[in-house]
């Protein structure tokens, strides 16, 4: 349904079809007479038409009145069934309607949840309408989408019982997405008459509009032209037409007319003390009369409604209110036009060919202080007194709506008095009219410095900043505008932030589809920002697509893995690997760098420990913590894909380094545990089917033989807790009789005793030779295990065979560490081992290796590392030298 404002009368509906944009722009020229027609209220059916009879409409609303001739007819059975059925079902929506009343009102803020399912249906209208001509479809479900919300939301709010506490945030929040879907009303409505406009058209003078016309063209057919020509006048007067649109929508769901029947009920409640702020809004405030009268008729007419303001002065018993409103009409005789007419028919013609004398007239009326402020109003809208009309305007889009409306009278009167040949001498304005020089930058210049500070303060709500930006055709002002409120902090609860961003994302997108926008950084940081909005709000299905649409790929990889990094700390408990498999899948679909940023994932928990610059006592181990698991759990992004196992291996060696320089063995252990055992077998199958070579990189054959060195020194520290828990801890004892016990060892023993004596004798030393063996085992595994460590092979233990790294790399320095640290602890542990098994002479041999020049390992060892293994190989000798002089 079209809503009209009272600017112009007589247009052709289809005029603008060449723009393939809609019609109402021209609304005022479709209609040249009242009974032509009236556009309903969406409030209510449209009102009956002037010619009707009133009286059957007053008579048929009193219930004691009774016409002659009419009888009351009983119904029969069928019609009662009927009427029960009818309130049976009322009943039950009532009692439906209660009881999902009781179960919002449990929400802490009732219709939220509701209204965040608006992410998921925004992020399947931009799926779906994807075809660059297809994006003012896309706005319209945008519109749509927000408007279904408003509507759920209003219906609550009615519901519910007045004054709930609960309330005040669903209310705020209905007000918010109302602004939204106004805001995408305004952007279709714009952008789509923007994009079908010829730029010729748009940079044509003023003067060309006329060339060519005939002097006997109506007004209406010069103000057509000028609408269709003219771009400025064109779109203001689509800026009029949303906000006289919106308007109607308002009156609509707040019934602001209704102004006598709540007065009384305002007045007596707050004098009981249960009023509200609410009952202050839209109330009777003058007790003449026609004070309802005067507000609804202007109240029609801030709503485009001209049709049903003069309805309601008829209904009034106003008939010269109605025919004031007529006035304004633009002339337009049929007859005029020659040649178009074989029949010689004649038509009848519309509008006021006398409009500036009644424009004077009413000009002068304007300034009447005798009249009321709405009269006042009422007339200075239609003649274009900006001054007379302020003062009814409320709030901030009152005044763009009457400053917009005043611009537009005066451009049209301007062009018509300078293009039309009038046959007689027209009525001569007042200056103050013509002073009235008015354009879009101007007006919004006057609304931020007025005196009315609600204006002021609506004027910087961030819903309307954009809808001036809009307005104004500002593309990157805008954008840099939403930007810069990334960075501040505002005092709107955390159910209503995610709305805002949620529009800015989608404006975004938009301006980028219709090539509007030179700023790619700044849709990146809006898109940004609403897509970690969307993984806080637990809502990460919807990130990727919105990730997808930044135009690099690097920044694509880094917020993605921001993404999974914020979920994997939101998750650390539930996100298991069908989870990450999930979530990569999503990123794979919208063809995201899935191995990259898989990689960006762990690095980025895993923080690699690349500052740590030294190490204490090897032998001191470190407990493992929470936030080590959560690290090591990380590693499961990369078990995905076997493409990804090099970069496992490498991102594990990388955990594990830093773990084994803070003493953490059991947290290099759950590392290790985590990277699966046929990871070196699928390194080489999958390099070999991806080049058909078998030598692998250099960074993958480093990353195999750190893997290696990793598992080795695990391998000895392990065995020689093993052989030390035997050794110390598990030697069987001899055990003493009862007897001997109580008494002592000296006692004589009676044969049974002895007996049992000699029993437990064999028992002992057969256990004790079975340790004997377990011990031999497992010193022989730990002296191997421990020399395996010091004895690693090209180029010893954590040392790089191949050079293929800086030498001061982060990597190598940790490598460097490590040597120092922990191959001193391997061969001080195995000189504990020689020496508690008392092989001295294999104490030697030891001391040997360390000091070979073909491993250098002393030259890893400190001074005090070295005075430590020379005071144990000391003893050894001494040992060594007992034993040959005994023998």
């Amino acid at each position: 349904m079209e809503f009209q404002s009272p600017i112009i009368a007589g247009s052709d509906p289809t005029a603008t079809g060449r723009l393939n944009r809609p019609s109402r722009r021209m609304k005022m020229l479709e209609r040249s007479n009242i009974g032509a027609g009236s556009l309903a209220s969406p409030s209510r059916q449209s009102m009956s038409y002037m010619s009707e009879d009133l009286t059957n409409t007053i008579f048929e609303s009193d219930p004691t009145f009774t016409r002659i001739g009419y009888q009351s007819q009983r119904k029969t059975l069928d019609e009662t069934r009927a009427d029960l059925t009818i309130m049976n079902n009322t009943t039950t929506r009532k009692k439906r309607d209660e009881e999902l009343m009781s179960i919002l009102l449990e929400e802490d803020v009732p219709g939220v949840e509701d209204v965040m399912e608006l992410f998921e249906s925004f992020l399947k209208t931009f799926q779906s309408y994807g075809a660059e001509h297809q994006v003012f479809n896309q706005c319209a479900e945008y519109k749509t989408e927000c408007g279904e919300r408003v509507t759920a939301l209003c219906k609550l709010i009615q519901m519910a019982p007045q004054g709930h506490g609960k309330l005040n945030q669903a209310q705020e929040l209905e007000q918010e997405l109302r602004l939204e879907q106004d805001t995408w009303a305004l952007v279709g409505s714009l952008y789509q008459d923007r994009l079908n406009t010829d730029s010729q058209d748009s940079e044509m003078e003023t003067e060309e509009i006329w060339s060519g016309l005939e002097d006997a063209t109506s007004e209406q057919e010069l103000v057509k032209q000028l609408f269709e020509k003219n771009v400025t006048i064109r779109q203001a007067q689509l800026v009029v037409d949303w906000l006289e649109l919106r308007a109607a929508e308002v009156e609509f769901y707040g019934d602001n007319v209704a102004g006598w029947e709540n007065t009384l009920h305002a007045l007596i409640s707050k004098q009981r003390g249960m009023g509200s702020e609410n009952d202050e809004q839209n109330l009777v405030t003058q007790m003449d009369p026609d004070a309802a009268n005067r507000e609804q008729v202007f109240s029609r007419l801030r709503c485009g409604q001209l049709d049903e303001a003069q309805q309601l002065c008829f209904r009034a018993g106003q008939p010269f209110r109605a025919a004031i409103l007529e006035g304004w009409k633009l002339f337009h005789d049929p007859n005029m036009k020659s040649g178009n007419d074989v029949s010689n028919t004649k038509e009848s013609p519309s509008g006021n060919p006398y409009r500036d004398i009644w424009k004077t007239m009413t000009w002068k009326e304007c300034d009447n202080s005798q009249l009321s402020p709405e009269e006042r109003a009422i007339l200075a809208l239609l003649c274009g007194h900006l001054k007379a009309l302020l003062p009814a305007c409320r709030n901030w889009e009152d005044h763009l709506w009457a400053h917009l409306r005043a611009m537009i009278d005066h451009s049209v009167e301007k062009e018509l008095r300078r293009c039309v040949n009038y046959k007689r001498q027209l009525q001569v304005l007042p200056d103050e009219y013509w002073n009235q020089q008015l354009t879009i930058e101007s007006i919004f210049a006057t609304l931020a410095a007025t005196r009315d500070k609600n204006v002021v303060a609506q004027g910087r709500d961030q819903y309307r900043v954009i809808q001036r930006y809009l307005i104004i055709d500002d593309v990157d002002g805008l954008l840099e505008e939403m930007s810069s409120w990334l960075s501040k902090g505002d005092s709107w609860s955390v159910h209503l932030r995610p709305h805002m961003l949620r529009l800015m994302a989608h404006l975004a997108l938009f301006f980028r589809r219709i090539g509007r926008s030179s700023c790619d950084d700044m849709i990146g940081s809006i898109l940004e920002a609403y897509v970690q909005q969307l993984v806080h709000l637990g809502r990460t299905d919807l990130a990727a697509v919105y990730v997808g649409q930044l135009p690099l790929a690097d920044d694509q990889i880094r917020l993605y893995a921001q993404c999974l990094v914020l979920v994997e700390k939101q998750q650390a408990d539930s996100c298991d690997d069908a989870e990450r498999r999930r979530l990569l899948l999503l990123a794979h679909e919208v063809g995201l760098d899935v191995n990259a940023i898989a990689k960006q994932v762990v690095i980025t928990l895993c923080h690699q420990g690349d500052n740590i610059q030294s190490v204490g006592d090897a032998s001191l181990q470190v407990a493992i913590t929470p936030e080590d698991e959560r690290r090591i759990r990380s590693l499961s992004w990369l078990l995905m894909d076997p493409s990804m196992r090099s970069e496992l291996l490498i991102q594990a060696n990388n955990l594990m380094r830093s773990y084994l320089l803070r003493h953490q063995i059991d947290a290099v252990k759950f590392t290790f545990q985590l990277v699966p055992s046929d990871t070196l077998s699928v390194l080489s199958e999958h390099w070999e089917s991806r080049t058909g070579l078998t030598d692998l990189p250099a960074d993958v054959e480093a990353a195999i033989r750190e893997y290696l060195c990793v598992k080795t020194y695990i391998d000895a520290l392990d065995a020689f807790q093993d052989w030390f828990n035997r050794f110390h801890h598990s030697k069987p004892k001899k055990a003493l009789l009862a007897a001997q016990q109580r008494v002592g060892a000296s006692t004589q023993l009676n044969f049974t005793e002895n007996l049992l004596k000699e029993q437990q004798s064999k028992q002992h030393q057969i256990e004790l030779q079975r340790w004997h063996a377990a011990v031999e085992s497992l010193t022989q595994s730990a002296i191997e295990k421990l020399y395996n460590v010091l004895l690693f092979p090209d180029g010893g233990w954590m040392a790089d065979s191949v050079q293929y790294q800086e030498e001061d790399s982060p990597r190598q320095q940790q490598q460097q560490l490590l040597r120092q640290s922990c191959i001193p602890h391997a061969a001080l542990l195995l000189c504990n081992v020689l020496t508690s098994t008392e092989r001295y002479s294999d104490c030697l041999e030891l001391a040997n290796v360390l000091a070979g020049q073909q491993q250098g390992l002393y030259l890893v060892c400190s001074a005090e590392q070295l005075a430590q293994l020379t005071k144990h190989l000391r003893q050894a000798y001494v040992k060594v030298l007992d034993l040959s002089a005994s023998s």
